[in-house]
């Protein structure tokens, strides 16, 4: 969040994170509640193919280094960074982080090269909305996602 809040305060009008009051209910009135997915929608385009050998070498020693070198807190499920480098960079569990890496490249792998239904990983997209107080004291909601995403 704060590195969000230096990058939008260097060339906005944001002015800091929005106190949570009642008016935050505008918060809602710009991102109304989620309509129900359309099929055609995500089905009747025509499909992108993505050249898999440009992904295909993504390892688990670029999952590492990616995360050592990440930060972050973690929303929706509150999993920050912190707790992604003790399981992906410690030596305490053996092989553990390694397997783990090597299932977060395949699953980079897979979003950049795979046509994957909505449903399955709608919960990876999920963002938590936060209210930013721009300098006229309105509101801009940012979302902020899932530090694996």
């Amino acid at each position: 969040m704060k590195k969000a809040l230096k990058i939008v305060n260097h060339a906005s009008d944001i002015d800091g994170k929005h106190d949570i009051t009642t008016d935050i209910k505008k918060l809602k009135e710009k991102h109304p509640k989620a309509a129900e997915l359309k099929q055609s929608a995500i089905t009747d385009k025509p499909e992108i193919k993505t050249e898999r050998l440009i992904f295909e070498n993504i390892t688990q020693d670029d999952i590492t280094s990616t995360t050592k070198n990440s930060s972050g807190s973690g929303r929706p499920t509150q999993i920050d960074m912190d707790t992604w480098k003790e399981m992906i960079c410690s030596k305490s569990y053996g092989t553990h982080p390694k397997m783990l890496a090597d299932e977060i490249a395949t699953l980079a792998k897979r979003l950049a090269t795979d046509t994957i239904p909505h449903n399955y990983i709608s919960t990876l997209l999920a963002c938590r909305l936060v209210p930013l107080r721009k300098k006229d004291n309105s509101i801009r909601p940012v979302g902020v996602g899932e530090c694996l995403r």
